[in-house]
């Protein structure tokens, strides 16, 4: 490996790679730095291993599903956006599908192929090296901008140009640690305190054993601040957990109120497990198979409403006799049921921690860098890319994007 380089590149996952593409049409001599042991791990296991790469949403609709400032995006939209990257991997030979909520997905359902396109267009490049097992310990600056990294055996490599990718802090066995964040602050930079994001969120009640891992289809999951103001609603699936929920619908909430718990706010739940039903007819329907089963017993009887695997949680929302006949049942007891069934109770405490996050919320401020370039406004030819920045979205293949666009977007600056 030589001292001196045109641009070193920080991190190899997505944003990391695509910037070291774009920057080598240039000819220009790149390291790239990895300090796992492969390249791409946390690409490698994105969408449950099958790579949710985009959104073909039009950009207005796909900058609503990003959280802080959504609009910083729209420069590196413009010069990469969902075509482009799908025309990319398919140039590359990977065939895409687009599935329901217009998500992008390699056609062999393998997020391996996805970083395969990558990794092989960088392997074959001599004008990029990489190097492994290594991590970067500072990044070095003069008063006129960067000048190279340190490296983590305490060899020092100069470039008057450094891309940042190293990541945020979600699944961070894959590499995710949040270093990078350490050394942005380091140089002066804002840090907008990191957060997990798209992850199950914990509640206070007891999920009884039985329906851990059990998922609900088609239901409504509202959450509210202690003043019964709502903050947000989805209706999806959702999966129970040992302490709480997740699931679709829970991973979509959690992006909107993760900062709120982490501010201390509390928070509770409503779930709607029949939400095709208006509360009156649902009533009415009630009122009358309660009449037609009126000699069984509320705890057997609940599986004319619900699944099996739930009705524990439902004995234990209403705090009715379990033995009780239905035709004991008067209206004040059938309005608990219907309250059961239409906005089952839930405090959420907290989210799950950086482990089972998707993304981090949180990071670099997004006033102190460059929306056209990922420059740095603080340290001349220092660019920023990826979950390193202040910036997180809803699922559906949004995240992806932002990271190729931020690194493409890198990639094209530091050859002009």
């Amino acid at each position: 490996m030589q001292n001196r380089y045109d641009l070193i590149i920080v991190g190899a996952g997505a944003s990391g790679l695509m910037a070291a593409i774009v920057a080598s049409q240039k000819q220009q001599k790149i390291l790239l730095v990895e300090h796992m042991e492969q390249a791409g791990r946390k690409l490698r296991i994105t969408g449950k291993g099958r790579c949710n790469l985009t959104n073909t949403a039009p950009i207005k609709e796909f900058i609503s599903h990003i959280g802080s400032d959504g609009r910083f995006m729209r420069n590196a939209f413009s010069m990469f956006f969902n075509t482009e990257l799908m025309q990319f991997f398919e140039d590359k030979g990977v065939a895409l599908n687009i599935e329901r909520g217009s998500r992008v997905f390699p056609q062999s359902g393998k997020s391996l192929d996805i970083f395969l396109a990558l990794i092989k267009t960088i392997e074959s490049n001599k004008n990029i090296t990489i190097l492994k097992n290594a991590a970067v310990k500072n990044i070095l600056t003069t008063n006129e901008g960067v000048c190279g990294v340190v490296l983590d055996d305490g060899k020092n490599v100069i470039s008057n140009k450094v891309i940042l990718a190293t990541g945020g802090k979600s699944y961070p066995q894959t590499g995710s640690t949040g270093d990078g964040y350490t050394m942005v602050q380091a140089l002066g930079h804002t840090i907008v305190e990191p957060i997990p994001s798209l992850v199950p969120l914990v509640c206070s009640e007891n999920i009884p054993s039985e329906l851990v891992g059990f998922t609900l289809k088609n239901v409504t999951l509202t959450i509210s601040d202690k003043n019964d103001k709502k903050i947000c609603e989805h209706f999806g699936e959702l999966t129970f957990t040992e302490n709480g929920i997740g699931g679709p619908i829970v991973l979509s909430t959690s992006r909107i109120v993760s900062r709120l718990l982490h501010n201390g706010e509390q928070l509770k739940a409503t779930l709607d497990l029949k939400p095709a039903l208006a509360i009156d007819v649902l009533d009415k329907k009630l009122i009358r198979e309660l009449d037609e089963n009126g000699t069984r017993v509320l705890k057997d009887a609940l599986r004319l409403w619900l699944p099996a695997e739930i009705i524990p949680l439902a004995l234990q929302t209403m705090h009715l006799e379990h033995y009780k006949r239905l035709h004991q049942i008067n209206a004040q007891e059938r309005k608990q049921i219907l309250r059961m069934l239409k906005t089952m109770p839930f405090t959420i405490v907290g989210t799950r921690n950086f482990d089972e996050a998707i993304v981090t919320q949180g990071g670099v401020s997004l006033k102190e860098v460059n929306p056209k370039t990922m420059e740095s406004k603080i340290v001349k030819n220092l660019y920023i890319v990826g979950e390193l920045l202040d910036l997180d979205a809803d699922t559906g293949g949004y995240n992806l994007q932002i990271a190729f666009s931020t690194g493409f977007a890198a990639g094209k600056a530091v050859c002009e």
